[in-house]
């Protein structure tokens, strides 16, 4: 997983494949926010083998402040709001996307919120116990994780589809483990394992695929339900 700068630069590599493999699926717009996400979680473990290397002194210092800004601006910005969104836009039943538009709400506050906090400037990075731990969430940090859990995890829970389910589930199950072995090293432990059960999307897209129907008939039917 995020042990060392090898297995990041690795694990990078082996999600990308998937990633652009998914992203060679998305036949409509409406796929597109979910389609990018294995690649961009393949990315950010790219990202994060540098954040590695700057901790260990084997790049130069600015360069190692861009890694670790990049990372956790992805982390804790982008991704609270990408995923319920991400969900929303490809769920066909009406009743499910009403309730997943409050995770989007929801993830843009966390998202802001902990923009802010970056924007103060007090974010650090340190290695503990062979894992990165990133800090400068602010003051109300516990309560901005509880949400950001709540507003990543929820609408894949709400899907209609299978594997996306399986994606929340997994992904429940690896932050309840980490918080209780690890944690301070959530975000850095969980995004790994975001980024490997993504193979799942890929999966979804696949089924979709197999399904034979176009895509564009496809959206007419989720517009309609």
């Amino acid at each position: 997983m995020c042990f060392s700068p090898e297995a990041d630069f690795v694990s990078g590599a082996a999600i990308g494949v998937v990633g652009v493999a998914t992203l060679a699926k998305v036949e409509n717009r409406r796929e597109l926010a979910l389609g990018v996400v294995p690649l961009a979680l393949a990315l950010h473990q790219i990202v994060e083998g540098f954040v590695w290397l700057g901790l260990d002194d084997k790049v130069a210092n600015s360069s190692s402040d861009v890694s670790v800004h990049v990372y956790v601006a992805f982390a804790w910005v982008v991704l609270p709001i990408l995923l319920p969104l991400a969900i929303l836009l490809v769920e066909p039943n009406v009743h499910r996307r009403r309730v997943m538009v409050g995770f989007v709400v929801l993830g843009g506050g966390v998202g802001l919120y902990l923009l802010s906090a970056m924007l103060d400037g007090h974010v650090t990075a340190h290695v503990a116990e062979h894992t990165i731990q990133y800090g400068g969430a602010g003051r109300y940090a516990g309560l901005a994780t509880v949400l950001y859990v709540v507003a990543t995890c929820g609408p894949p829970l709400l899907s209609s589809y299978r594997a996306i389910v399986w994606f929340g589930a997994a992904n429940v199950v690896a932050v309840l483990a980490i918080a209780y072995v690890q944690a301070d090293g959530l975000t850095s432990l969980w995004c790994a394992w975001a980024a490997i059960v993504s193979v799942l999307v890929y999966l979804q897209f696949s089924n979709w695929r197999r399904s034979g129907v176009p895509a564009e008939d496809w959206d007419v039917r989720v517009l309609r339900s």
